[in-house]
């Protein structure tokens, strides 16, 4: 499966989410990238994510305690796993490579695009 299809699917996923879960998600995953941009290798980000827990860090912002944080992202990632491998299941490429090329009259080109 294409990366970027499934990275289209996920944000459209992601943007579906009740508000309080997408603001929850979007600032746990917004602190992850940010330690990994600072970070050059695997075990720095990892020593990152312990000294700054994303997690502990979403709870005081969203004054909530860090079970009830951790069992809420929890949630949130398994639903959008479920609808991710939903929309992937049902997505479907259809080539119509040769139909274009066959059916071309001159220098004419006709191509229908959906999504």
């Amino acid at each position: 499966m294409n990366d970027k299809i499934m990275e289209v699917f996920a944000k459209s996923i992601i943007a579906s989410l009740p508000r309080e879960k997408r603001k929850l998600y979007q600032f746990i995953e917004g602190v992850e990238d940010s330690l990994a941009q600072q970070s050059k290798t695997k075990e720095q980000f990892l020593t990152l994510l312990k000294e700054q827990s994303p997690h502990h860090q979403a709870a005081n912002h969203f004054q909530m305690t860090i079970d009830e944080t951790v069992n809420l992202m929890q949630q949130i990632e398994d639903e959008i796993n479920f609808k991710l491998e939903d929309k992937l299941r049902r997505y479907k490429w259809i080539d119509y490579t040769d139909q274009i090329f066959a059916n071309n009259e001159g220098d004419k080109k006709y191509y229908l695009v959906t999504l």
